[in-house]
């Protein structure tokens, strides 16, 4: 028996070391951080260390902010991305924890310092969004909306909800990347919050979602959402978040001409946000 655990061991180790050496040839042929690579007929994605953390202007004001909503400021290197500038094993971790609890996430097949190594999980929902015809998002969307709902109910929080990390694979849906940590500090309700304000950016004009579809959409998200997840407290949070958002996006909105989407998509967040009560 012991003879057979011992081969067991060697075989598995065999190949952990044939997956990494094609996961650091993969790595060889682009700059990205994230590729997709084929090995032994199966399809993986390896994810190297992030370069370098958040730039310090984005970390300032992420902390003026929390400590706007919550009283509660967060110490610098948290909102700094230290966590994922120093190590695989957060990400990791939480892919982990979150498969545990049964959340679709990619098993993570292997783990080194610099990077890691996931089971294809499909193609991520922005670039499916490109091609789909209006019937196709306008169902897919707010099934969306409701999983994520559904997640948060759940007692989770993802940190980057946007639809680039979302992905479809034979109908269902997957969560990807999971290096931001502040919802470790933060109370669950304010990093929920956070989640749905980002996926609901994301879809804002993207790829064939003009503004007009986007304000007759995203209201649409936001009641599957809370009907998923009828939490007053986000509703609250949202609420006290709208006096900062309108200022900044009345300042924003004088410079709209030199923007492509960004700055629209803020103005359509902030009237669909403003709907909450």
């Amino acid at each position: 028996m012991s003879h057979l655990r011992s081969l067991d061991h060697k075989l598995l180790v065999s190949e952990n070391a044939n997956l990494e050496a094609a996961a650091r040839l993969a790595l060889t042929t682009h700059h990205s951080r994230a590729l997709v690579f084929e090995h032994e007929g199966r399809r993986y994605v390896v994810k190297k260390l992030a370069a370098k953390p958040r730039k310090l202007g984005q970390t300032l004001f992420m902390r003026w902010l929390v400590k706007r909503l919550t009283g509660q400021p967060l110490p610098m290197r948290t909102l700094a991305l230290a966590e994922a500038a120093g190590s695989m094993e957060f990400e990791a971790n939480r892919l982990r924890s979150l498969a545990a609890a049964g959340v679709r996430v990619p098993h993570v097949a292997l783990l080194t310092k610099e990077f890691f190594v996931l089971d294809f999980c499909g193609t991520v929902v922005a670039t499916l969004l490109e091609k789909w015809p209006p019937a196709t998002w306008r169902s897919e969307l707010p099934r969306l909306a409701t999983e994520l709902g559904e997640f948060h109910r759940a007692g989770h929080w993802h940190g980057g909800a946007q639809i680039k990390n979302i992905t479809l694979q034979d109908g269902l849906s997957y969560r990807i990347d999971f290096e931001e940590n502040f919802g470790e500090f933060l109370p669950l309700s304010v990093a929920q919050a956070a989640d749905l304000v980002l996926f609901l950016n994301s879809i804002s004009l993207a790829g064939p979602i003009v503004e007009s579809e986007a304000r007759q959409l995203m209201p649409q998200l936001l009641e599957r959402y809370f009907a998923a997840h009828p939490n007053p407290e986000i509703k609250q949070i949202i609420v006290r978040a709208l006096p900062i958002l309108k200022t900044l996006s009345g300042f924003a909105g004088l410079f709209q001409r030199w923007s492509k989407k960004g700055i629209r998509r803020v103005l359509i967040l902030v009237d669909v946000l403003s709907t909450v009560k």
